[in-house]
């Protein structure tokens, strides 16, 4: 165990300064992209081999359990893409992806009824995960000072003798070469759920801080599958969502379009029920849901990928912020740190809303690794909030819960109430906004 020298702020040091991304998940390839004008080398380093695009199903990565699902960014997620990769939204047409407006051309089912279909402005892309870091790469391709090394498992941290900074990592290559990439000036775990953090900071530190972890669970699961539907079956709209009611025993499901006339299927239930296997166990749950439309959409449908079935879900928070030996060029962030419920679908734009920060955070003056990862726990409030529901704030003697309660009844009724229940979904209107206005 080693005592780190006191706290300083990271600043790069060297003309050849090189950063290490730990994961090159959607953050890693988010904090690529955003290092790739700071530094003069970036070297990504991805556990697992990327899939490759295919017109028949999306490929899916087996070391990556949501790359079997349907993904979708919010607009909070969209804008910060636009901030951090200029030029995605092209390069995900292009690879096939389809945009369409989050009310105009989704019908959306909530407890209390329809909303209306109305024009919101905030442009939804379905699509494989595959797509998606398909496009972020070969962007990322075209800068010559970016390093993807996939393949390699990261086994831990090297640091500096007086145990202040972050040196390096050490990897076990494909081949079982264990090497030690050194000379970092800047290390990002962006690791996912997953991150070996913890045990990694262990190794160096002790066991005496622990890192406090937050956990809330849903008590969901749910199956997920792709699609081709008939032409002449094909609905008026590009994606369904089905709001869990107690009519369907809190069964929810959503069908989006994604690239290449494929479509995303999400079925949820809780988790005491068993899951269906196939394609008939998946139209019988389908038929439990709150409106028979996804049923019979999928009476018709071709499966073109088998059900894909997860497990219980959680929502998981850890607290690097109060770890005391916090070593000074060491970022954290995305799941690694705060990782959402899938089905809440904010996993992508937590994560680019905290690599945005991040941005920002290394062009202060004095950017204290320590207190970024405080202003990242505050940063990830909001979508933490609104995947687990939790709308009480005994510090500020808040409750939100009337409010949105009352918004949700009132949006099916209403086509100004509808734009705004979907822009604070979206993350495009902030919660406390309704302390101020009246939302019924």
């Amino acid at each position: 165990m080693v005592t780190p020298a006191a706290s300083q702020p990271f600043t790069p040091t060297k003309e050849s300064a090189h950063a290490l991304v730990i994961g090159g998940g959607i953050a890693g390839l988010l904090c690529a992209h955003m290092l790739k004008d700071r530094y003069t080398r970036v070297t990504v380093l991805e556990r697992s081999e990327y899939a490759q695009p295919n017109s028949s199903a999306p490929a899916a990565r087996s070391a990556v359990p949501q790359s079997h699902c349907l993904h979708m960014l919010m607009g909070a997620g969209a804008r910060a893409f636009d901030d951090l990769v200029p030029g995605w939204r092209a390069e995900l047409i292009a690879l096939g992806a389809v945009p369409y407006d989050a009310g105009a051309d989704v019908a959306m089912r909530v407890s209390s009824g329809w909303l209306p279909r109305v024009e919101t402005g905030i442009t939804l892309y379905g699509a494989s995960r595959c797509l998606i870091e398909t496009a972020l790469t070969r962007l990322l391709s075209r800068a010559g000072n970016i390093r993807i090394r996939q393949g390699d498992r990261v086994m831990g941290l090297t640091l500096t003798p007086d145990a202040s900074r972050v040196s390096g990592v050490r990897v076990q290559t494909t081949t079982g070469v264990v090497q030690v990439l050194d000379n970092a000036d800047l290390v990002i775990d962006a690791s996912g759920a997953a991150s070996r953090l913890p045990r990694w900071l262990a190794q160096h530190f002790g066991d005496t801080h622990h890192i406090t972890r937050t956990e809330i669970a849903p008590g969901r699961q749910y199956v997920s599958l792709w699609v081709r539907l008939p032409a002449d079956k094909a609905p008026d709209w590009q994606g369904l969502a089905l709001a869990p009611t107690r009519q369907s025993s809190g069964r929810a499901g959503m069908i989006m379009r994604a690239e290449n006339d494929l479509w995303g299927v999400v079925l949820q239930t809780p988790e005491t029920e068993p899951l269906p296997t196939d394609g008939p166990g998946v139209l019988k749950l389908a038929a439990g849901l709150s409106d028979p439309t996804l049923s019979d959409i999928l009476e018709h449908a071709e499966t073109v990928a088998p059900p894909h079935l997860f497990g219980r879900t959680a929502n998981r928070r850890r607290r690097y912020e109060d770890y005391p030996s916090w070593p000074e060029n060491l970022f954290a962030l995305g799941d690694s740190v705060c990782a959402l419920d899938p089905y809440a679908g904010l996993g992508m734009t937590a994560a680019a809303r905290g690599v945005q920060l991040l941005s920002r955070w290394l062009d202060q003056p004095e950017p204290h690794a320590r207190s970024f990862q405080s202003q990242l726990a505050r940063h990830n409030e909001w979508p933490w909030r609104i995947a687990t529901g939790t709308w009480t704030d005994p510090e500020a003697n808040t409750n939100l819960t009337p409010q949105i309660e009352s918004l949700v009844q009132a949006a099916p009724f209403d086509p100004a109430l509808a734009i705004v229940l979907l822009e604070f979904q979206h993350m495009l209107r902030a919660p406390e906004s309704f302390l101020n206005e009246a939302v019924a």
